[in-house]
C-alpha cells in the first residue's frame, strides 16, 4: 500500500472513531446525529433560512427538513416566518435548545482534549490547516 494510501485510509479511521466517540458523548446529552451541528451553526447565527442552514452543514434539504422537524419536536428550535417575506422560514434556538447547545459544547471539548493530548497548539494548528485544505480539495466542483 502507498503512503498516499495510508494517508486516506488513516483519515478514515480517524473519521470513524470521531464519529463513534461523538454519537456516544452526545447520545449522553439526548442529542443525534446531526443535531449538535445544527446547535452550533445557530448558536453562531440564530435566524438563518432553511436553504442557508443547509448550504452552511452541506446537506441536502430534505435531510435537514428531516432533522429539523426531529428538533421542533424535541422542543430545540423553532421555525418563523419571516416578516418581509411569509415564503421564507427562519430557523430559532429555544430556551432548551440553548441549553443543549452548552451541553454540546462541553461535550466537544472533552472530544477534542482526548483527540488532541499531546499536540501543541501549534501542531493542532497545523492539523487544522492541512484538514480545511483536505476538505476543500475534495468539496470543490
Amino acid at each position: 500500500m502507498s503512503d498516499k494510501s495510508k494517508i486516506g485510509y488513516r483519515l478514515f479511521l480517524v473519521s470513524r472513531a470521531h464519529h463513534n466517540q461523538a454519537s456516544r458523548k452526545f447520545g449522553e446529552i439526548g442529542l443525534f446525529r446531526g443535531q449538535p451541528q445544527v446547535l452550533f451553526k445557530l448558536g453562531d447565527h440564530e435566524g438563518r433560512t432553511q436553504s442557508e442552514l443547509a448550504e452552511k452543514l452541506e446537506l441536502t434539504p430534505a435531510t435537514l427538513t428531516n432533522l429539523l422537524t426531529r428538533m421542533e419536536h424535541a422542543g430545540l428550535i423553532e421555525r418563523r416566518t419571516d416578516a418581509a417575506d411569509c415564503r421564507c422560514t427562519r430557523i430559532f434556538l429555544t430556551e432548551a435548545g440553548r441549553i443543549k447547545l452548552s451541553q454540546a459544547v462541553e461535550q466537544t471539548q472533552k472530544m477534542d482534549e482526548a483527540a488532541f493530548a499531546g499536540f501543541t497548539p501549534e501542531e493542532q494548528e497545523r492539523l487544522n490547516q492541512y484538514l480545511e485544505r483536505v476538505h476543500q480539495n475534495l468539496t470543490r466542483d
